[in-house]
């Protein structure tokens, strides 16, 4: 996910396991909030590389 403010960019990855696969992401970008800055919106994207980094802590694996 990253910031919708194009002077932050602040992101970070968060595995989505605990969202349904009925859920689109789209829908709950506006409800995110940037953790650096504070704004309100996200751009959720694909993690391409998500076979080289693990999960942040806190999340675990299934």
């Amino acid at each position: 996910m990253y910031c919708s403010d194009y002077q932050c960019s602040h992101s970070i990855t968060l595995m989505a396991d605990r969202w349904g696969d009925d859920l689109r992401l789209s829908d709950i970008e506006p409800r995110l909030v940037c953790t650096a800055c504070g704004t309100r919106g996200a751009d959720v994207r694909p993690d391409f590389n998500w076979h080289t980094k693990g999960p942040i802590g806190g999340m675990g694996y299934r």
